[in-house]
């Protein structure tokens, strides 16, 4: 069975834009990427830096995804914080990215 049909999600994927300045501001990225996500922590979790966070699993197809994109998934923003990409026999499989929700 392919991973692919375990994909039972769809995200959009915001990205800073270069002209942002001195305000964060992100553009749509991607519009819909199917995806599965499943949690990895069950609770939130202090980070070296200080901040409190609730990480997740995606896992998605091979596509433009990179650290410090924002997931936008029922009505909550996760920063991807690791993108790993996984290959068989030397060709790109899917990804499977570290995204975190951050503590109100």
């Amino acid at each position: 069975m392919a991973i692919e049909s375990q994909f039972n999600k769809s995200v959009v994927v915001k990205r800073l834009t270069d002209d942002s300045g001195n305000t964060e501001i992100y553009d749509t990225h991607i519009v819909s990427l199917p995806c599965h996500i499943q949690p990895y922590d069950d609770s939130f979790n202090q980070d070296v830096d200080g901040s409190f966070g609730k990480d997740s699993l995606m896992f998605c197809s091979v596509v433009d995804l990179q650290e410090g994109d924002v997931v936008v998934y029922a009505s909550n923003n996760y920063r991807v914080v690791s993108v790993e990409s996984m290959e068989f026999l030397n060709q790109p499989q899917h990804i499977e990215a570290r995204i975190r929700l951050f503590n109100p």
